[in-house]
């Protein structure tokens, strides 16, 4: 883990990544390609440590309120998160600022900012994706060796859709496994 200086943080499509590099271990990770010109070690996380400033600035200055995003290029709940609360410090920017927010993670990690997310979801609107690869949790293991088991991820979008959507919830969840496990089925 380093930390750097950066001179901007969020896209032109308003994504933003709080930090360059992870330790997931995933196999199939394209983040990982050489066309992004990392100059370090991808497992040597950068950690930008100026990224809220720059954002709150950046919100203020909005004129148009728009989804802000996280989780493209590196899963935002990494163990650093932990450490750094860099995620959570956006999330209450987002909230105060009124913008909604979406991120994609494969970390149970995204449970401990229920709150923020439930409140930015009453505000504006707040998307939590979260990557299902295979029910096979020995598989999970070996091709993402570093993140919540697909037990733990399913677990955490059900305390999500029910803490967000306590009326569609269950009925939702439901949906989306089932589309996946006929997904799963199909391919094999």
């Amino acid at each position: 883990m380093h930390l750097k200086k950066v001179k901007g943080i969020l896209s032109s499509s308003n994504g933003m990544n709080l930090y360059r590099g992870c330790t997931h271990g995933c196999i199939y990770c394209d983040s990982r390609s050489k066309c992004y010109h990392m100059e370090h070690a991808f497992e040597d996380v950068e950690v930008k440590e100026n990224a809220i400033i720059l954002l709150e600035n950046t919100l203020k200055r909005k004129r148009l309120k728009c989804m802000l995003s996280t989780g493209s290029m590196t899963d935002p709940y990494i163990p650093l998160e932990d450490e750094f609360s860099s995620v959570r410090k956006a999330l209450s920017l987002a909230y105060k600022y009124g913008f909604g927010f979406t991120l994609i993670t494969k970390s149970n990690r995204v449970l401990k900012d229920l709150d923020l997310l439930k409140a930015i979801n009453e505000k504006t609107k707040c998307v939590v994706q979260m990557t299902l690869t295979t029910y096979d949790e020995d598989l999970c293991k070996k091709i993402e060796p570093n993140v919540s088991t697909t037990k733990e991820r399913v677990e955490a979008l059900k305390n999500y859709m029910m803490l967000v959507f306590p009326r569609l919830s269950g009925f939702a969840l439901f949906c989306l496994l089932s589309m996946i496990q006929k997904i799963i089925l199909k391919e094999f």
